[in-house]
């Protein structure tokens, strides 16, 4: 990699540095978009960024950073579900196939158990 190339991954790590920090102070604050578009658009780019960029999304490094109330997560996670016509059930056997349910098996050993 040239260290124009550096300089270029710097330059945008610092403005996604500046631009979390904004967001930040904005929903401290308690402002925000009100329109829902907005707040769709924001929602769905956190989402990519999150899900495209985590190396493993469900490493407890990266769930740590989640700083969400239950209800926020809830409410957060009720919506992509909603958007994608998906119901807590279809979301249930996704989640049991998934990469979580997998890791947590790996932890707990394959009969279910806490490995001794």
């Amino acid at each position: 990699m040239s260290s124009s190339d550096d300089q270029a991954s710097g330059d945008r790590a610092s403005a996604l540095d500046r631009l979390v920090a904004e967001l930040g102070d904005l929903a401290a604050a308690g402002h925000g978009p009100s329109d829902p578009v907005q707040l769709g658009a924001l929602l769905t780019l956190a989402v990519r960024l999150y899900s495209g960029c985590s190396e493993n999304p469900y490493a407890p490094a990266a769930l740590a950073e989640l700083k969400l109330t239950p209800t926020e997560a809830c409410t957060a996670a009720a919506a992509l579900l909603h958007a994608q016509s998906l119901t807590p059930f279809e979301f249930a056997v996704w989640f049991s196939n998934s990469r979580v349910d997998a890791a947590r098996r790996q932890e707990q050993g394959q009969d279910g158990q806490e490995p001794r």
